[in-house]
């Protein structure tokens, strides 16, 4: 769920299936390294199981994040 992404720990949400490399990051979801994480997942977190391929374009990653913040 990405209900509450931002200011959330990588990772730890009980019963969803994270790959090790995304428990093992130690990243926090805010804003910043959500912005890196989408436009470049894999660069991000090496290992990662997510097959989004980024998104590019910085004004709708601001968007995107913009929403995401929305939701807590």
């Amino acid at each position: 769920s990405l209900y509450s992404v931002v200011g959330r720990h990588s990772g730890m949400i009980p019963g969803f299936h994270y790959s090790a490399a995304n428990r093992a990051s130690g990243l926090v979801w805010d804003p910043t390294t959500l912005d890196r994480y989408l436009a470049a997942p894999r660069q991000v977190v090496p290992g990662t199981l997510m097959t989004y391929p980024g998104l590019k374009d910085p004004h709708q990653r601001a968007d995107l994040i913009a929403y995401l913040a929305t939701l807590h």
